[in-house]
């Protein structure tokens, strides 16, 4: 029975990341890849996985059944992308997702995502409420690593693409999935 519930453990953990490698190898998104709904929903989903392949450190929940609390930071047109993305699992939890404005509300999140319209000083701001804690900080700006973030999404020849910065993600206390880290830009150190 156990070997059952682990195997069935390894293939969902394997069928999740064989979705994320083809997510990652048909992100072409169209001639024009502009902010549409279509490029929000492929990010949001990156985002999930994102997730999936990071452990937070036991003290960042009070309980084993305590939700994931994805928040979102940004313009009106990502909303129902990341809200596709509410009651989704991580693991046993169930992933919350909550569209915040304001930097002090940022604290409460474990995974974050600041969307390249928010003002550069709001950018700031939020990324200084979270260091040194354990939230996965994703953007999709030029500046996004070297302000603080841990990832960054951007497209190149319509193509999607992430950098991590391992030196942010440890400051913050994140353990990134050598499976992740694989399929990413490394900035910084490794």
């Amino acid at each position: 029975m156990k070997k059952d519930k682990e195997l069935a453990k390894r293939l969902n953990r394997i069928c999740c990341f064989t979705v994320f490698i083809l997510l990652l190898s048909f992100s072409t998104i169209g001639n024009a890849f502009g902010k549409s709904m279509e490029e929000y929903a492929v990010k949001a989903a990156f985002v999930l996985n994102f997730a999936r392949y990071t452990q937070w450190p036991a003290e960042s929940f009070v309980s084993p059944a305590e939700p994931f609390k994805l928040c979102v930071l940004g313009n009106k047109n990502l909303e129902s992308a990341f809200q596709a993305l509410n009651g989704k699992k991580i693991g046993s939890r169930t992933l919350h997702v909550r569209f915040i404005t304001k930097a002090k509300e940022a604290d409460k999140c474990n995974i974050l995502f600041i969307s390249e319209d928010t003002d550069p000083a709001v950018l700031l701001e939020t990324l200084e409420a979270v260091k040194g804690k354990p939230v996965l900080t994703i953007g999709e700006t030029k500046t996004f690593i070297n302000k603080g973030g841990v990832i960054n999404l951007f497209n190149r020849k319509e193509r999607l693409y992430f950098e991590i910065n391992g030196t942010t993600a440890r400051q913050q206390q994140l353990k990134l999935s050598s499976r992740l880290l694989k399929l990413a830009i490394i900035v910084g150190d490794k």
